[in-house]
């Protein structure tokens, strides 16, 4: 993963910066806040050459099936997508990942027939581009819920990655946790 280790730190200090200074203040109540605090987050963090869409339609022909994904948030830098991160706000109750897990290990699997554009539907024209999946891609999940694992003596879940059994997403996945409990800040915590 070192060819995004700038990015995950980044993705990861972002994350962070929005629960500790969005989420603990009670700026967020939904997974719309939730998404706007981390974009805005990231967007601070990023340069000018890179480029984020909130909720991008992702189109997979597979055997005759068309599906239609839409990831939280797609990161690109100037040629192509360099992330995918799929958001969970469930703070009083275990996180739910298994959709967002299935969406991230779709779009891994077809990443070589995947493009993004940036087309805009109205306005002046600036530029269009078309962005296609990197090889190194990172593909994230990250959620703000209650406790669901036991924990062992260095704080982490004994339970594997969310991504186990997806070898589509082995070497390019992390988990980001924001665990709340009653009375007490989030514990907040990366896997990968």
């Amino acid at each position: 993963m070192k060819e995004r280790g700038l990015l995950q730190s980044q993705i990861i200090a972002a994350w962070h910066e929005c629960i500790t200074e969005d989420y603990c203040i009670q700026r967020i109540n939904s997974e719309r806040s939730l998404q706007a605090s981390f974009w805005s987050r990231l967007n601070t963090m990023f340069s000018k050459n890179r480029r984020m869409f909130i909720e991008p339609c992702i189109i997979i022909k597979a055997r005759k099936e068309i599906k239609r994904l839409f990831p939280d948030l797609v990161i690109c830098n100037t040629k192509e997508v360099i992330g995918v991160i799929e958001l969970k706000y469930q703070p009083r109750g275990g996180p739910n990942y298994l959709k967002d897990i299935t969406t991230l290990s779709n779009i891994a699997k077809h990443r070589k027939f995947i493009s993004i554009s940036n087309e805009r539907f109205r306005g002046q024209f600036v530029e269009e581009r078309i962005y296609g999946l990197s090889k190194n891609i990172l593909f994230v999940w990250a959620g703000i819920h209650t406790a669901a694992n036991p924990i062992n003596n260095d704080s982490l879940p004994l339970l594997p990655l969310y991504s186990a059994g997806y070898n589509e997403l082995k070497d390019c996945f992390i988990e980001l946790h924001a665990e709340t409990s009653l009375d007490s800040l989030p514990k907040i915590y990366s896997r990968s």
